[in-house]
């Protein structure tokens, strides 16, 4: 699928949301930017790969949602393969801080996922099944977000707060 130059600013394109794991202890806006910056020099945006990062305590504060000027002005991502280009340029992607592969979750960090997600699906109008872990995305071969992450508690979160919103809605 070809996008025109115009798509990748759009703010109503997002299809897709994409959950992370940093896969390091510690994450901040400013240290991502410069891990981006080592790992994908070509990408022409100066910014976190991601749209929003979630802290851990180390770095930002425990369940603190962070975001640079990708996140901002609806720029593509960069959060998943040079060879997923929908997903990247139709793809919100959310960052948590931490190694979840090796440690949960915090407590902080899930709620404020599940409040950022459920906010974006509404606001974008992405449905439950559109809503994945890196390595669940087709397309992706990954560990991230984690052996760690409850993906069929958050599945389940999501859903029920999407559904109560709509309820609500209604009465």
């Amino acid at each position: 699928m070809m996008l025109g130059m115009g798509a990748l600013y759009w703010s109503r394109r997002w299809k897709y949301i994409v959950i992370h794991h940093s896969a390091g202890r510690f994450g901040s806006i400013e240290f991502l930017q410069k891990v981006h910056r080592e790992r994908q020099p070509n990408d022409p945006i100066d910014a976190i790969p991601y749209h929003y990062i979630i802290g851990n305590g180390n770095g930002l504060r425990d369940g603190e949602i962070a975001s640079d000027f990708r996140g901002k002005y609806h720029l593509w991502g960069a959060h998943v393969s040079g060879a997923n280009t929908d997903r990247n340029a139709r793809g919100i992607g959310i960052c948590l801080i931490g190694n979840l592969q090796q440690y949960d979750i915090t407590e902080s960090q899930y709620s404020a996922l599940v409040t950022l997600t459920v906010d974006l699906m509404k606001r974008h109008n992405i449905s439950v099944e559109n809503v994945t872990g890196h390595g669940g995305t087709p397309g992706e071969s990954t560990l991230c977000p984690g052996s760690h992450f409850p993906m069929t508690r958050f599945k389940r979160d999501i859903s029920a707060a999407t559904l109560k919103r709509e309820f609500d809605h209604y009465i």
